[in-house]
């Protein structure tokens, strides 16, 4: 009988943290990896806690959760510096009703208007390195927000603030690796798609 959280957590068998290379993100990039092992690590605890309280093993427990998860994401709209925001459709299921952002027209970048939101850990897009959008903590914020077009349990379209394609290469081409985090579902590849 466990006679600690902790040992009960480890009896609870909960499954491996998969490496973000794994999970198909941009190999190497620093700012993306620590987000997204935080977010993996958070849904195997869940899961070990949950599956304590219920009596059950940590796999059953993460079946029985309805999860967000991505199967496809769509780039459309012209690519490359000097363009507006591409449109990004994100298709999967369980994405629950849209998350609650924060204003990012006032950025450590400078101030910028109609810049979108920033989401904390709950929506957030990484350029291979060239420029973050849409994350937020309590002491900074990415300097491009994301405003989301249109939110459903099974889609969610999304476009950058006014900040994209504003300083260097603050935008997205073809070929360009990619991340994105919506809720806790992941997902990487390279950008495609674009004009």
């Amino acid at each position: 009988m466990p006679t600690t959280k902790i040992q009960a957590l480890r009896k609870a068998r909960v499954p491996a943290v998969p490496c973000a290379a794994r999970a198909g993100l941009a190999a190497g990039n620093p700012m993306v990896r620590p987000r997204v092992v935080r977010a993996l690590v958070a849904s195997g605890l869940a899961a070990g806690v949950i599956a304590v309280v219920l009596g059950m093993t940590a796999r059953d427990a993460v079946a029985t959760l309805s999860r967000p998860s991505i199967q496809s994401v769509a780039f459309s709209g012209k690519g490359g510096s000097g363009q507006s925001s591409p449109t990004i459709t994100i298709t999967g299921s369980h994405f629950g009703s849209a998350p609650t952002g924060t204003s990012d027209n006032s950025t450590a970048c400078g101030p910028y208007t109609a810049n979108g939101d920033v989401y904390g850990s709950k929506v957030y897009f990484t350029d291979d390195g060239n420029f973050e959008a849409g994350y937020g903590s309590s002491t900074s914020a990415d300097c491009v927000g994301i405003v989301i077009v249109s939110w459903s349990t099974t889609q969610v379209v999304l476009q950058f603030g006014n900040a994209y394609g504003s300083f260097a290469h603050w935008y997205l081409s073809n070929g360009d690796g990619f991340a994105l985090s919506l809720k806790t579902a992941l997902w990487g590849g390279q950008v495609s798609g674009l004009s």
